[in-house]
């Protein structure tokens, strides 16, 4: 039996989210949590893959080029 380090569901579904909107904020209406909590959700996803997955910007957010594979990852066949 293979065992995979995979991140919570919660924190690939924030990502998603986020990585779709390019915003917190309008992931966390669509997931109807609190922009703190998407925030927290994409902190601790960063932490598990030891990498940056948005580059943060004024008033704006990005993807890292390994926060664009991500995505295209956890969005395959959609």
């Amino acid at each position: 039996m293979r065992h995979y380090d995979l991140p919570p569901l919660a924190q690939l579904e924030a990502f998603e989210a986020s990585a779709r909107h390019l915003s917190f904020t309008k992931a966390a209406d669509e997931l109807a949590l609190t922009q703190s909590a998407v925030s927290r959700q994409i902190a601790a996803l960063e932490e598990h893959y030891a990498l940056p997955l948005f580059r943060r910007l004024h008033r704006a957010l990005r993807l890292t080029d390994d926060g664009q594979r991500l995505f295209r990852a956890v969005t395959v066949g959609e």
